[in-house]
């Protein structure tokens, strides 16, 4: 400690001359220089208290000691001025001593004090002020050198040249030596400066770019032990701004993925460039949604063995790859799967049933068979689509329960389910394949607590003898498809059927060009009472393509699948509405009935026509009576009983045709406001000779007479089955007997001779 002391009061700042600071350096020495005289001078004090009663030498002795104290006091804060004051207190000494002291030793030291003062004022001051002390000593020197040549005979000459070599060696040639030393260790300084300074410029260089590297990074020795890191790595690593890391272990903020042992990191960090780890969270933090993924690359620096280690927050490119997998996942389920009954897509089907069909160990035959539920597009308006779906779901998952694991089902669109199954030889009669399918198949669904009774259409095709694969299977049971119809729900596929379609499609084109043409023309056929007199009429539509007549049946078919049916309805009704008006004017006073068959008063605007017409027209409530087709899936509808409502209300007369075979019900004749029930020809054919049609027909009759409704029957071809109708109380009769339709222009030729001449208030 003492010697710290010592040493820091003599020599200061040691790295001072490395910065090239040489007050520090003239410090030191004028330091060094007093203390040494001091020392001296309170020797020669001390003596001379001993030995001495001079007191006069004494009290300057004393005094010089004093001047001495006072100089290395200030020599800290007036270094240049006690520096000057001690070169003063030198000479003035010196000089007392030659002039005033008789012994020889002492001016011998005064001498050699006086020569050494320009080696002391270089080292205390600079060359110039050395120069200057050398030229001041020539003085002395002349006159010490005089008085030598002067005693020549005494020796002088010896005296003289002594003194020439102790005047050039003091006086000049160890300032001017000592001048070159301090030259060249203030070169050096210098150097040194300005190596110190690019030094510390390269270092803060390196420092800033270490901290702003744009990533993480940390600076570890072989053993993982933490040298540096920079801001981004301090703020990744932990939340504390004052956390400390330098002297810390890379296991003590980093865990290695998947690994148990502490050790391993060290392992993984040194031995391999890259290494998967995440951040050390709380203890008591049990939440994996809490975890930071680091993703940690080495870079080794092999000058100094030290390695620099650059981190990546991967948490965020982790989400974003689950993100993806999961993206992936659904996308996979999208393009497999139905959403809605997780059952296999049309595609995926196909596939299923091709890897089936290759594998053929698995089975000697199978069937492929398509499901539509009958009214669902009904079943949606009237439920809803939640329900509707509901509906869906739930016969997807009756189906997959009642079918063996053997069985492959799938959906293909909307209400269309496909089933693939192995059979053995008995299920190939189509008997036997109706039965099973019939019994997999559910009969009710609960919709809202209440059971749904379900209805289906299925187009069957067997494997191998209608297709090789599922594909060819699927398209031929959509052909089976087209021609199930609620008389035949179960329909097979044969090659006749694609003949019939491709005939139906050719007619379909034809059939919808006609109807933009209006080229479909309408006919009438007499309806008559008991005596034969003409009633009213129905008008019935007519195509005559290619110079032949398309049964009405047939076309109106292809009109409704090809949903043109209410254009094909709203042309007729024109053209109706034309005979109407002049019929008016004339006073033909016959109504025309106008069939519907339901697909018309589902659409908008054809319902407004219909209100329009008799809003612009009021007689037209004695003139149209419009007749529902009972057969017509749409009877049931609420939609459709609202709008026959408004009509009646509006003063149309409604009608219900074919009554007795399709969809009404006694209930419906309560809700539908119904004023011709018209019976159907298959009630007339078998008269007179059934007595259990006879019965239905009389009891049809005292229906619609308890509701006071009219009565209609149709198909009349005998004389015998008219006249057994009259005398049951039906009041109109309508078939070939009486009349067949004719266009309608045989009734407005000339002027509507023919409807003046058969003229009947109706």
């Amino acid at each position: 400690m003492l010697i710290d002391s010592i040493k820091q009061f003599f020599f200061l700042d040691t790295e001072s001359s490395t910065k090239g600071k040489n007050n520090h350096f003239q410090q030191s020495a004028l330091r060094i220089l007093l203390v040494l005289t001091l020392g001296i001078f309170s020797l020669s004090e001390v003596h001379s208290l001993l030995t001495s009663a001079d007191w006069t030498l004494i009290s300057i002795n004393t005094a010089y000691i004093a001047l001495l104290c006072g100089l290395l006091f200030y020599s800290n804060k007036y270094t240049k001025i006690s520096a000057a004051l001690f070169l003063s207190s030198i000479v003035t000494a010196n000089i007392l001593l030659l002039m005033l002291s008789g012994e020889f030793y002492a001016k011998i030291y005064a001498l050699v004090s006086l020569y050494s003062l320009p080696l002391i004022t270089r080292v205390l001051f600079s060359f110039k002020a050395s120069i200057f002390a050398i030229a001041l000593n020539f003085c002395p020197f002349y006159l010490i050198a005089s008085q030598s040549l002067s005693n020549s005979q005494n020796g002088g000459v010896s005296a003289f040249y002594f003194q020439l070599l102790t005047f050039v060696t003091l006086n000049i040639g160890l300032p001017f030596a000592v001048s070159r030393i301090i030259k060249n260790l203030e070169n050096n300084a210098t150097h040194m400066s300005f190596l110190y300074r690019k030094m510390n410029d390269n270092y803060a260089m390196y420092e800033e770019f270490f901290e702003n590297t744009g990533t993480p990074t940390l600076l570890c020795d072989k053993r993982g032990k933490l040298l540096k890191a920079n801001q981004l790595a301090r703020r990744l690593l932990s939340e504390n701004p004052k956390a400390v890391f330098a002297g810390t272990l890379l296991i003590d903020w980093l865990s290695p993925i998947n690994s148990g042992n502490k050790k391993s990191l060290n392992k993984l960090a040194w031995k391999n460039n890259l290494a998967e780890c995440t951040l050390k969270t709380n203890k008591n933090k049990t939440d994996d949604k809490g975890i930071v993924y680091i993703e940690v690359k080495k870079a080794p620096l092999t000058q100094y063995g030290h390695v620099v280690l650059h981190l990546q927050n991967t948490t965020p490119l982790r989400a974003i790859q689950q993100e993806l997998a999961n993206t992936l996942q659904t996308n996979t389920r999208l393009t497999h799967f139905d959403l809605l009954t997780q059952l296999p897509n049309h595609r995926h089907f196909c596939q299923q049933v091709n890897q089936r069909i290759n594998d053929k160990a698995q089975h000697l035959t199978g069937a492929m068979f398509i499901i539509r539920i009958s009214q669902f597009k009904l079943l949606n308006k009237q439920y809803g689509r939640d329900s509707a779906n509901k509906v869906i779901l739930d016969f997807s998952n009756a189906l997959q329960a009642k079918l063996s694991d053997q069985a492959i089902v799938g959906r293909l669109r909307g209400v269309k389910f496909s089933c693939f199954i192995p059979l053995g030889q008995a299920y190939l009669l189509p008997r036997h394949l109706s039965t099973l399918i019939h019994s997999v198949l559910p009969s009710q669904i609960m919709v809202h607590g209440s059971a749904l009774n379900m209805d289906y259409q299925v187009g069957i095709a067997y494997y191998d003898s209608d297709g090789k694969s599922a594909e060819e299977l699927l398209e031929h049971c959509e052909l089976a498809l087209e021609y199930s119809n609620s008389s035949g729900r179960f329909s097979y596929y044969n090659q006749g059927l694609e003949s019939k379609l491709l005939e139906e499609h050719s007619l379909g084109l034809s059939l919808n060009q006609a109807i933009k043409n209006k080229e479909i023309r309408v006919w009438l056929q007499p309806q008559v009472s008991g005596n034969g007199q003409i009633r009213s009429f129905e008008a019935l539509a007519r195509w005559q393509n290619n110079g032949q007549f398309v049964p009405p049946n047939v076309f109106i078919d292809i009109a409704e699948k090809l949903g043109m049916l209410p254009l094909l309805a709203e042309n007729l009704i024109h053209e109706l509405m034309n005979t109407l008006i002049q019929w008016h004017k004339e006073q033909i006073h016959t109504p025309i009935a106008f069939n519907l068959a339901g697909q018309e008063l589902m659409n908008d605007g054809f319902f407004a026509l219909l209100m329009s017409l008799i809003s612009d027209h009021p007689w037209l409530s004695e003139m149209l009576e419009l007749e529902i087709t009972e057969t017509s899936p749409v009877m049931t509808h609420p939609l459709i009983h609202k709008r026959l409502r408004s009509l009646s209300q509006y003063g149309y007369s409604i009608a219900i045709d074919d009554f007795g075979t399709g969809q009404a019900s006694l209930g419906q004749l309560i809700d539908i406001p119904v004023d011709v029930l018209k019976i159907d020809r298959r009630f007339v054919a078998p008269l007179p000779h059934d007595q259990r049609h006879i019965d239905i027909v009389k009891s049809t009759i005292k229906l619609a007479e308890s509701l006071n409704m009219k009565v209609i029957a149709e198909g009349i071809e005998t004389k015998e089955q008219a006249t057994l109708l009259t005398s049951l109380g039906c009041e109109i009769l309508q078939g070939y007997y009486f009349g067949k339709p004719s266009p309608l222009s045989e009734w407005t030729d000339q002027n509507h001779a023919k409807a003046k001449a058969l003229r009947m208030v109706y």
